[in-house]
């Protein structure tokens, strides 16, 4: 019994040391929990402060939301329509999006794309706490903006035959169907990428991507396909 005893506490004693280990590797506690709740180290912070240092684009079309977002080539995808701009950041929620709101209304924008929750459903957040925020978002966007146009994109699908992932394609839906009914309450726009990038068995095509999660250039090609009847 002493020996098994003794066994067990070097074995945690061991793994506590190489998450201790790992931790330090990665720069720390405060800094791996921030990569954990933002994907790449500074990513949000680096790109919030850029935008903010940028000029003014009156009557702009705004692409705001995720890595999915900062991952588009919309200045070129759309490359008739001026001031075009991409507010996408990698790893980034509704909170984020939330708490740097005030620089994507500063360009009184004509038009702002809005795709956003993955991430919180990844980190496990409640549905009803993601839905507040984004109420929130779309609120504070149809105030400040009323001439403009809002349009609520749905999050996409994963496929987890490439990747294994914290959330899976029910919750997903489940989400969407959320915003849906916002858009419905709101009198917006709801454009459906989902069911246009899924398999047959509903799953993110393996034809639109690579890791299980973001689009190669195809899936962006449906993408934008879904988006010209919003942008003439």
């Amino acid at each position: 019994m002493k020996k098994l005893l003794a066994l067990s506490l070097m074995i945690n004693l061991i793994l506590i040391l190489g998450i201790s280990v790992a931790v330090n590797r990665v720069g720390g506690l405060q800094y791996t929990i921030y990569r954990f709740r933002h994907g790449e180290s500074g990513m949000y912070s680096h790109r919030k402060s850029l935008f903010e240092r940028m000029p003014d684009q009156p009557g702009a079309t705004i692409f705001l939301g995720d890595s999915e977002i900062e991952q588009g080539e919309w200045q070129e995808m759309f490359a008739d329509r001026p001031h075009v701009l991409n507010r996408g950041i990698s790893g980034d929620n509704a909170e984020g999006v939330w708490k740097r709101l005030a620089e994507v209304m500063r360009h009184k924008p004509q038009k702002v794309f809005l795709e956003i929750g993955i991430n919180d459903l990844f980190h496990d957040e409640p549905p009803a706490d993601i839905e507040k925020r984004y109420r929130d978002i779309v609120q504070k966007i149809r105030r400040e903006q009323p001439g403009g146009q809002l349009c609520l994109l749905s999050i996409l699908p994963v496929n987890t035959d490439i990747r294994s992932l914290k959330t899976d394609n029910a919750s997903i839906q489940a989400f969407n169907a959320r915003i849906a009914q916002i858009a419905k309450e709101f009198a917006l726009p709801y454009v459906d990428l989902y069911n246009q990038l899924t398999d047959a068995s509903g799953m993110l095509s393996a034809q639109f991507t690579e890791d299980g999660i973001h689009l190669n250039g195809l899936g962006y090609s449906v993408w934008k396909k879904q988006l010209e009847p919003y942008l003439p």
